[in-house]
């Protein structure tokens, strides 16, 4: 099948107090605001109309949808057949005095992620100036999943999206048409979480601006999700930011693989040397110790508390490798 994914366009957030979320995301994930009304404003750090959209919502904090731009037309209409064929309900979107957005469809996958893909977007006239952090990409988001395996199943089939590497079968990072290592991550998790986003990342364009934006952030006053570490599935350099207002978290990252159209999936062992190759030769870091653990944080703790700080429970080793994982993209 062809790869129907050309790329990850944006990312929509639901927030309690949209002035306070528009405030963190200009002054500390240095996007610039091309549109916003009361309830509402877009973001960006390239020529798209945004990659970053902000609803205020009373009800709804976190994830809202996530937006996909598709090769062609005729993409978008074979994506259409294989929705119907699914009998997945799917909605016709576009409004360019709106959301910028041409034509697209809006579905929802199983594990309950509204997905919008789509054509064409506005573009703007002038790239926003970038003295600090010089932005490159809207490169990818990474989500929770109660079976990897087939979410894995349903972008390919559906999307075309093609397998990059695997972390046992617990997490799949998932390619385009722009043959990034990842538009798409998907991570095994508890039901309860399925679909709830963990990250999305923004490509920089060296690990000067990802330091940058890490020293920027803590002298604002801003939480480190994680510091800035290697991924050995993606090679990227990295550090994540924690977003106050929804628990996600957004990821700078510099150096991130472009692989071959012919590149086959490797499965990766599940250790914290997959997640950061610096910790490689670490005292005290086993190398087939749970993911979150590290040379001063015990083995044992780590192992019986989830990302979320609650007590991980009697699943099996893959659910909670998976959890205390969080964010391996």
């Amino acid at each position: 099948m062809e790869q129907a994914v050309q790329r990850l366009g944006y990312v929509v957030l639901g927030v309690p107090d949209l002035a306070e979320s528009v405030d963190f995301y200009a002054s500390v994930g240095h996007l610039t605001v091309h549109d916003a009304s009361s309830r509402s404003a877009y973001l960006g750090g390239g020529y798209d109309h945004h990659w970053l959209a902000i609803e205020e919502s009373s009800t709804h904090r976190g994830l809202r949808r996530v937006g996909f731009e598709l090769s062609s037309a005729q993409a978008l209409d074979e994506v259409a057949d294989r929705l119907a064929e699914r009998r997945i309900p799917h909605e016709e979107i576009g409004d360019l005095d709106g959301d910028g957005i041409d034509r697209g469809l809006r579905f929802t996958d199983p594990d309950g992620v509204q997905v919008d893909v789509y054509t064409d977007m506005l573009s703007r006239a002038v790239k926003p100036t970038q003295d600090v952090v010089r932005m490159t990409e809207m490169l990818h988001a990474v989500w929770f999943s109660a079976d990897p395996v087939a979410a894995h199943a349903f972008y390919a089939e559906v999307l075309g999206f093609r397998a990059s590497d695997w972390i046992k079968r617990n997490a799949v990072f998932l390619r385009a048409r722009n043959n990034y290592h990842h538009s798409l991550g998907i991570f095994r998790s508890s039901p309860a979480r399925s679909g709830q986003l963990d990250h999305f990342c923004i490509l920089v364009e060296s690990i000067d601006d990802v330091m940058r934006g890490r020293n920027i952030a803590l002298r604002r006053g801003a939480s480190l999700q994680k510091d800035v570490l290697r991924h050995a599935a993606s090679g990227s350099i990295s550090v994540y930011i924690a977003d106050p207002a929804t628990g996600i978290s957004f990821e700078f990252c510099a150096e991130h693989d472009i692989v071959a159209p012919d590149h086959r999936p490797r499965l990766l062992e599940a250790s914290p040397i997959t997640r950061d190759v610096w910790q490689a030769g670490s005292p005290g870091l086993a190398k087939v110790a749970p993911l979150g653990a590290t040379a001063e944080a015990p083995l044992a703790a780590a192992a019986g508390v989830s990302s979320a700080g609650a007590p991980a429970g009697a699943g099996s080793e893959e659910a909670r490798v998976a959890d205390l994982a969080n964010s391996l993209a």
